[in-house]
């Protein structure tokens, strides 16, 4: 056996508890390690030793899992973890002293190869060494607040218009790549109440997660309500405050309209509004309503829903609503003669990505007319990510990509940014990957001018009026 040790000592600028506590839940580590790409807490209830974390590391050209379980605390002044992986074995050791203002972090690492990856631990050291020092320098730039630098660079613009390498971004290798430059989320989002669509499966439930665990008071839309209990129940020891249910089937503006009633009713301040929930339907269905499904759940509806609740959006203002859109978007340009898939052989994929459109045609609309009230509005779509609804509409699709999709808490990375922030408080807008804007349009014909999303714009509201009574 052959090992690798390294040691540092950092001092951060957060209570001692508040680092002790931060650390002690090491699936943290993948908002603030850039080379952890998944980690998650597998043991339920409070952390204590022999609590277990599975996590996932970009290292060189590879991907590895490791084990890892807390083998040793003493609260708030060391934290003893093991990693177990099939050739190696790792020994986390954190020492912390400090006060109600700054914490030194004592921090160790030995990494132990077994035979035959012992012979190659003198060319990983270096590596390991480095991959260290960026994730302690990472953390301590998570823990003090620094923003993520987000400005799109030259190489960003000009991958988006050679399709290939910008398609590339949007596999879990993408994220990793991103990943590197970012800083993690630690914003307290106790006073912040947070609305979230198609909250209990995929990507909603990943992001409903990570803004609990930051505090937030959230909403969560759902039609099952079964479903909805059981993930409140998964989620909740993990949130201060327990999430609240409301129900509404978002193919149905009648439900649309019933739940921005109640809404409005509470008038409850609402300080981030997204809008997730979607499928994609790959037989043309006609809602109870008269309405093409794929339109009413996709566009009518959050457009409805963004549209009245928008009192009290400005009510919470400085606000957010944040519109998941989809990379399928690029493909196609609004159809503003057929939003409902009538005049043409009907493609689950093609009226997916039409109205995906639409929501982002809207989301520049609403974020240049709202802006005067303290509401931002960006869109952003979240690569591809494995997840029920991929898995199940696009089956052929799923099968080949596999392997590159990414984790809903991947897919989920950048909503939970756009919800928490501050960096990006002056911008509206902007439709972001990676915490990163990018261009919606890169074919010919699909981009949307001013005069088509204002004709948009009126398309929806004679819908809405139409079907709302004028509501």
């Amino acid at each position: 056996m052959s090992s690798i040790a390294f040691e540092q000592t950092i001092e951060i600028r957060r209570p001692l508890r508040y680092v002790y506590d931060y650390l002690l839940d090491f699936s943290n580590a993948l908002a603030w390690d850039p080379s952890v790409v998944q980690a998650t807490r597998t043991t339920p209830g409070p952390i204590q030793v022999g609590s277990h974390f599975d996590i996932r590391v970009r290292f060189a050209w590879m991907e590895l899992g490791l084990n890892y379980h807390i083998t040793a605390m003493m609260p708030p002044h060391s934290i003893e973890l093991k990693g177990l992986a099939d050739s190696y074995s790792i020994v986390d050791r954190m020492r912390l002293e400090g006060d109600d203002e700054r914490c030194l972090l004592h921090y160790q690492i030995d990494v132990f190869y077994n035979e035959p990856m012992a012979k190659l631990a003198p060319v990983f050291a270096p590596l390991v060494k480095s991959n260290a020092r960026t994730a302690l320098d990472s953390l301590k730039k998570t823990l003090e607040g620094e923003p993520t630098q987000w400005e799109a660079g030259l190489w960003t613009k000009l991958a988006d218009r050679l399709v290939l390498p910008g398609v590339l971004r949007f596999t879990r290798l993408g994220y990793a790549n991103s990943k590197a430059r970012w800083t993690g989320i630690t914003e307290d989002l106790r006073e912040k109440t947070i609305l979230i669509t198609g909250a209990t499966s995929g990507i909603g439930a990943a992001a409903a997660h990570q803004l609990g665990r930051l505090g937030a008071r959230l909403i969560l839309v759902a039609r099952n309500a079964r479903k909805a209990e059981q993930f409140v129940e998964q989620i909740a020891p993990d949130c201060p405050v327990r999430p609240r249910i409301e129900l509404a089937d978002l193919s149905l503006i009648k439900d649309v309209n019933a739940l921005c009633d109640r809404l409005l009713a509470q008038d409850e301040a609402i300080h981030v509004l997204i809008n997730n929930a979607g499928a994609l339907f790959n037989q043309r269905t006609v809602t109870a309503e008269g309405l093409e499904q794929s339109f009413a759940t996709l566009l009518l509806s959050p457009f409805v829903l963004s549209e009245r609740l928008q009192p009290l959006l400005k009510r919470g203002a400085p606000s957010r609503v944040i519109n998941v859109s989809s990379g399928g978007m690029y493909t196609q340009g609004l159809r503003i003669d057929d939003l409902e898939s009538e005049r043409e052989d009907y493609n689950g994929s093609k009226a997916y990505a039409r109205a995906k459109r639409g929501l982002v045609d809207m989301t520049e609309t609403w974020a240049e007319t709202w802006a005067a009230d303290g509401v931002r509005v960006h869109a952003m779509h979240p690569g591809w990510a494995d997840t029920p609804a991929v898995s199940t509409s696009l089956p052929k699709f799923y099968e080949t990509t596999k392997a590159w999709l990414r984790t809903p808490e991947q897919g989920a990375d950048t909503i939970v940014w756009l919800a928490a922030a501050r960096e990006i408080d002056a911008v509206t807008g902007l439709f972001w990957l990676d915490r990163t804007p990018h261009s919606t349009a890169i074919f010919p014909g699909t981009r949307s001018d001013r005069t088509l999303q204002r004709n948009l714009y009126k398309k929806l509201k004679e819908y809405q009026h139409k079907l709302s009574g004028g509501a």
